[in-house]
């Protein structure tokens, strides 16, 4: 073969490895120590179960993920438990530890020792702290905030910025 084609293979080989339809793909299982130090990159998502002894990273989650700090940059569904879950895109299922936030639509259970937050959310948090800007469900803490509400609120502090029942309230705060 000429060195043209030679280099035109490569440079092929190159552009499909680098391509994003393989950063995408999904794997059953990962494990991790701290990322980067993990069985799969994190622009791989896993559909499956995910162990991180103290800190993982993957684009997506279908499956049970488990460890000290759980990081997922796109969507997830399923558990995570851990001391922190971070979604950063939706999540469906449910989120247990000290500290749970979703960047995106949480729809299923957040509970926490500390504190559960979520952009927009339906279902139930229950946590020290609550913390949504639109949710539709039940909030059990100390202190709830929602800046838009479609439900109950039950706590020592309860506060709806926009059409609660009143914008603070001990004990409970609803609003539909």
């Amino acid at each position: 073969m000429s060195r043209s084609i030679w280099i035109i293979l490569f440079l092929s080989a190159l552009a499909v490895l680098g391509s994003p339809a393989l950063a995408q793909e999904t794997q059953p299982i990962n494990l991790a120590l701290v990322d980067p130090v993990q069985i799969f990159k994190r622009d791989v998502g896993i559909e499956g179960v995910r162990l991180n002894l103290i800190y993982g990273n993957n684009a997506s989650l279908k499956g049970v993920d488990l460890g000290l700090a759980n990081w997922i940059t796109g969507d997830a569904l399923g558990l995570q438990w851990g001391g922190v879950n971070w979604t950063e895109g939706d999540f469906t299922g449910w989120q247990t530890g000290w500290v749970q936030k979703v960047g995106g639509f949480m729809s299923g259970v957040q509970t926490a020792s500390i504190v559960s937050i979520n952009e927009r959310g339906k279902g139930l948090q229950w946590s020290g702290v609550n913390v949504s800007d639109d949710f539709l469900g039940l909030q059990l803490a100390i202190v709830n905030y929602a800046v838009e509400l479609n439900g109950l609120q039950i706590g020592l502090v309860n506060i709806i910025k926009n059409g609660g029942m009143l914008p603070v309230f001990p004990i409970f705060n609803f609003s539909n």
